[in-house]
């Protein structure tokens, strides 16, 4: 049994490497010892290291007195002085987090030196298993520190390092974090500045790393430039020595792929054997892009969830990814929203389906493209004959909960706003309404009401709030009761929470490939 030089027992732990711990000594009242500089070292002592000597006619009598100082196996202690090092604040959320598996530090402002307190302390605890550091603006000296302690930490699995702008610096790091540690299984790099240039560093690293599921590399610059590297980081064919090939979800969303990028990520996609998940929403991929992913649809066997919404893809290209469909049969979700697909178009789709005996195809969403009424009675037609298989489309609100466009969603929308304004000025809705109320009736007329609202300045148009008044007057005498309004309030409220609920407990599904 071992001990450092503050003290602490190295019982059957595993060493610890050195690198982080030489250059982040942090001071503490017990580690003051002659001929040693002021500083906690969590390396082990030498064994080389000169001792008392002990003569051996003299019994030796265990001393008692002298505490000894339990293994921080938590790092709160180890956090404390690291805080004490770098002149930064302690939280107490990290502080109680140290002793659970999920540690969310969601923009909590720590910067690079709160950064390197956090990752001085990972490095001895065993029991965060989640960390997210989104939004915290690490910078470079924050990025090394938590690839420094990455090295050595190896029971952290999931890492969201999302919106720090970590830029090419940042890439290098993280690509060398991937080939030093191999337990990681979850990867969140969204919005960090990278570019084509910046792909060489993190693909390869990707490529080769065996437990990483989940990547997500959305809301960056990545293009046309860096479509080859990402197809060699896809492409990976099943072979008989692939034994823990693990890449199961990519997320290249909101970067710049255009008609040549489109065509790398295609071919990628069409070679591999493992990929579950694949979203490239929001790039330009264009009819040229929808027939390319139309083709890697119609060869490959994996594939479950295929996001290509918002790409500029046309009838054609439509046509292009409805040809795909019928010679998959492991394709569950389409998601091909926010494109220009007429009804002509949706119309033979239903053609398609009709025809097909079977389809593994649970989801068609075409949300944002506004078709008819006819159209709706054309996929009722289909419930008899595929009665899993689902097909949004029409009008969508903020949370993705498809409708088609009407006074009532029009009117929630305006209601929300209302409350978005009391939030911003600390009002209620009794003190709110009491303000467009002059003779204290709980009620007012819609001339008042609309007068109110300009008053009060809250941004809504004459027309939302035309559709707010038709939304809120339940009984269509007139007046706008009070009672009225905080029901509706209330119904509204209730009702997106719900849907946040579903959104996020739709983004926890996603997680599962």
């Amino acid at each position: 049994m071992a001990t450092t030089k503050a003290g602490y027992i190295a019982t059957t732990h595993t060493p610890y490497k050195s690198r982080l711990w030489g250059r982040m000594s942090v001071e503490g009242p017990e580690t003051k010892q002659a001929g040693t500089p002021r500083g906690l070292d969590l390396r082990r002592q030498s064994k080389n290291r000169k001792r008392a000597s002990v003569d051996d006619d003299t019994e030796t009598v265990l001393d008692l007195k002298v505490p000894t100082v339990p293994y921080d196996e938590t790092g709160k202690r180890t956090y404390e002085r690291a805080c004490k090092k770098y002149g930064v604040i302690p939280s107490s959320l990290f502080l109680r987090k140290l002793t659970e598996k999920d540690v969310d530090l969601t923009n909590y402002g720590l910067g690079p030196k709160g950064v390197m307190a956090v990752s001085v302390a990972l490095v001895v605890n065993s029991s965060v298993t989640s960390l997210i550091l989104k939004g915290n603006c690490i910078d470079n000296a924050g990025v090394l520190c938590i690839q420094q302690m990455m090295t050595e930490n190896m029971s952290i699995t999931d890492l969201d390092l999302s919106e720090n702008s970590l830029g090419t610096y940042g890439a290098k790091v993280m690509g060398l974090m991937l080939r030093e540690n191999k337990v990681i299984r979850y990867l969140n790099l969204s919005s960090n500045q990278f570019t084509d240039q910046d792909a060489i560093y993190l693909t390869k690293a990707i490529q080769d790393h065996s437990s990483l599921e989940h990547v997500d590399l959305s809301h960056n610059e990545f293009g046309d430039l860096s479509g080859p590297e990402f197809e060699k980081m896809i492409s990976f064919p099943r072979k008989s020595t692939d034994a823990n090939r693990a890449l199961l979800a990519l997320d290249l969303s909101w970067n710049q792929f255009r008609l040549i990028g489109a065509k790398h990520l295609a071919v990628g996609m069409k070679e591999n054997a493992y990929l579950k998940y694949l979203n490239v929403s929001w790039n330009g991929l264009d009819d040229g892009g929808g027939k390319d992913f139309g083709d890697a649809i119609s060869n490959n066997n994996v594939i479950e969830v295929l996001d290509i919404s918002s790409c500029r893809i046309g009838p054609e290209g439509f046509a292009g990814v409805l040809k795909g469909l019928k010679n998959n049969d492991t394709l569950q979700e389409l998601r091909i929203g926010k494109n220009n697909i007429p009804e002509e178009a949706a119309d033979a789709a239903i053609e398609m389906f009709d025809q097909m005996e079977s389809t593994k195809l649970t989801v068609l969403d075409m949300t944002d493209v506004i078709l008819g009424p006819r159209f709706q009675e054309k996929v009722d037609g289909l419930k008899e004959k595929h009665p899993d298989l689902e097909i949004k489309f029409g009008y969508s609100d903020m949370y993705g909960k498809r409708k088609m466009a009407g006074s009532i969603d029009v009117g929630e929308d305006a209601l929300l706003t209302i409350k978005e304004y009391m939030d911003r000025h600390n009002l209620t809705i009794s003190e709110l309404f009491a303000r467009f109320d002059d003779d204290g009736s709980n009620s007012v007329d819609y001339d008042e009401f609309r007068e109110g609202i300009k008053e009060a300045k809250i941004d809504l148009t004459d027309y939302q709030v035309d559709k707010l008044i038709q939304f809120i007057d339940i009984d269509g005498d007139g007046d706008l009761d009070f009672s009225e309004v905080v029901l509706k309030m209330k119904e509204v409220t209730k009702k997106r929470q719900a849907e946040e609920e579903q959104r996020k407990e739709e983004a926890k599904n996603k997680r599962k490939y």
